[in-house]
Formats: C-alpha cells, structure tokens, sequence
C-alpha cells in the first residue's frame, strides 16, 4: 500500500505538467505580453517613442554603460534594427553614448534624465502592478514565478 500512496503522490505533484496546463501558462504569457504593451502604450500617448524604445530604455536603465554588443545580445534583433532605434533614442536626447575607457572601438549606453523621467512615468503603472501581484502571490510563488522566467531564458 504505500507504494500506491508514493506513486499517487508523485502523480499528483506533477499535475503541473499536464499539456493543458502548460498550454494555458503559454497563453498567461501571450496575456500578459498583451497587457503590458497596452499600457505602455497608452503611457506613450503623447510622446514619440515605441514599446521598443522603452524596452531598450528599461535595458540601458538596469545595466548602465552597456555596450551595443551586449544590448544587441538583449533584445535579440537585427544591428539594422537597433542602430536605427540607437539613433533616433541619441538624437533626441534620450541616450548618451560614451566612449569606452578600455577599448575605444566601443561604446557604452546610458540613458539621460529626459529618458529616466520618461521610463519612469511610462512603466510606474506596470510596476504597480507587478508590486500587487507578487505582494498577493507571496514570497514562494514570486520566487518560483522568477526561477521559470530565468530558466526560460537561460534557454536562448
């Protein structure tokens, strides 16, 4: 008997895995994808800058001083497609470019008071929401939620 009451309980903590429960966590993401591209560009209303923007904004705002390379690597698009994002974001003073000390060839990213005014008022309201749904998830949940968005993306 306790081998059956071993087997059920393995069973049971794997329900998880079930295709239908996967499939729907897959769509969570699509939601929640959805949701924030709503809101930010709803935040955006009156400014010129693009869900991209903001997000190579939000990158150059947690890793300052990041090199093209290494953003490139973030955002996984095309050296096109980030120059003409990097020189629009420059020119209109959004992003400072600064030579690196180590290696001139390079250049390090930062962002400019205008884009951290800008950043801020655009993803306050998606941080709130964030901020609420964890504090309702706890602890446990909001570090388990985090291990599978890590694993997810350790594997790309």
């Amino acid at each position: 008997m306790a081998d059956l009451n071993t087997s059920s309980n393995k069973s049971l903590s794997l329900l998880y895995l079930r295709e239908d429960r996967i499939k729907n966590s897959l769509n969570n993401f699509f939601e929640v994808h959805r949701l924030f591209e709503k809101e930010i560009l709803s935040q955006l209303e009156n400014e010129t800058l693009g869900v991209a923007d903001i997000r190579c904004l939000l990158i150059i705002n947690i890793n300052p001083g990041i090199t093209f390379i290494q953003l490139l690597k973030s955002l996984d698009i095309r050296k096109q497609s980030l120059n003409r994002v990097l020189r629009i974001l420059v020119r209109e003073n959004y992003i400072i470019q600064k030579i690196n000390t180590e290696d001139a060839r390079k250049k390090n990213l930062f962002i400019t008071d205008k884009a951290n005014k800008v950043l801020n008022e655009t993803i306050k309201p998606l941080i709130n929401k964030l901020s609420q749904s964890y504090v309702k998830s706890g602890a446990n949940s909001v570090h388990g939620f985090n291990q599978v968005v890590n694993y997810l993306t350790e594997q790309n």
